[in-house]
């Protein structure tokens, strides 16, 4: 079984089983994503149609890792993998503005790639419609 940590030196395409926390939960135009994490880290996964809730821990089965240019790796259950929720809680070391920070930055990011992609409009400053 791998950790967190470990999903960064698989390449992409490659399936991986790990057991982890789930942080954060998002949607950015159509996409359920969690941010997740155990004692090695945190990494961002892609849901799909899994069911999982915030504040529980999970075992991600057949996770496919997804290598990014900048070094940074994130995993998908949404083609095949599941999401087992598990009795033992994982434990995250991480402090809470560490994570918060992290939702941020990852969450930023699925926003613009959903605009780049067309799944959400374009940005308009607020201050533009007043």
């Amino acid at each position: 079984m791998s950790t967190v940590k470990d999903l960064k030196s698989l390449a992409s395409g490659e399936e991986a089983t790990f057991r982890a926390h789930v942080l954060r939960l998002w949607e950015i135009g159509g996409l359920r994503m969690a941010l997740v994490g155990d004692e090695s880290g945190l990494t961002r996964i892609e849901l799909g149609a899994a069911a999982v809730e915030e504040g529980r821990s999970y075992e991600f089965l057949r996770a496919a890792v997804r290598q990014y240019e900048g070094g940074w790796t994130s995993v998908s259950i949404a083609d095949g993998g599941e999401a087992l929720a598990i009795d033992e809680d994982v434990p995250v070391p991480q402090d809470e503005a560490y994570i918060e920070r992290t939702f941020k930055i990852l969450s930023g990011i699925q926003r613009k790639k959903g605009r780049s992609e067309g799944r959400l409009p374009p940005w308009e400053h607020p201050a533009k419609g007043a």
